[in-house]
């Protein structure tokens, strides 16, 4: 009897350490998925969170270049817009210069006789008031038979330098110091305009 109750009691130890390893592996393995579970959830996250990190910083360095180029094409149409201005101010200096009293005087004479010659009446010399004062005399001297016929001078504030000449056909050269310059810009600036964007 004491054997059979030996053998029951081993019997008895036996199933439940057996049951208590079973359980313990049991525990063990279910802990061990939700550990793996938890990391490949953790990598995922971590995985998304970097994707979109890189993207984010893709989008903003995309933004900074774009923000660069538009900050270069400011600087370079600003650039552009005060080389033309110095031009146009050369210009203008150098038209200045090269209307001179004489050269007034001697376009005017010619083309007064000239528009005479072919039968244009009614003309009129517009001046500005200072080259006016200045060629008043000297054109009435040398255009006496022409002032018989009808030619004017008028003086006009309207303008610095140069002269306009029109007659009674309607036709009008304008021969001012900004209408002269104002051509030769329009003619020249798309050529340094040009110029300007193949140096860049």
């Amino acid at each position: 009897m004491s054997i059979q109750v030996k053998e029951l009691i081993d019997k008895i130890k036996n199933e439940g350490v057996l049951a208590a390893e079973n359980e313990a592996e049991k525990i063990i393995a279910e802990a061990e998925a939700k550990a793996a579970q938890i990391i490949k959830d953790a990598q995922a996250k971590a995985e998304s969170y970097q994707a979109q990190a890189e993207k984010e910083i893709a989008k903003q360095e995309a933004a900074g270049r774009e923000a660069l180029k538009q900050a270069a094409r400011d600087v370079l149409i600003g650039l552009e817009k005060q080389i033309m201005k110095h031009f146009d101010a050369v210009i203008s200096e150098s038209v200045d210069a090269a209307l001179t009293t004489s050269l007034t005087e001697k376009i005017i004479t010619d083309l007064v006789h000239a528009w005479a010659e072919k039968g244009e009446a009614g003309i009129k010399v517009i001046l500005s008031t200072k080259d006016a004062k200045e060629l008043k005399d000297v054109l009435r001297g040398k255009l006496s038979q022409r002032f018989k016929e009808g030619v004017e001078i008028i003086p006009s504030a309207k303008f610095a330098k140069g002269f306009r000449v029109g007659g009674s056909s309607g036709a009008l050269y304008d021969f001012s110091k900004e209408s002269i310059a104002e051509v030769l810009a329009e003619a020249l600036s798309p050529d340094l305009a040009a110029a300007l964007k193949e140096a860049i």
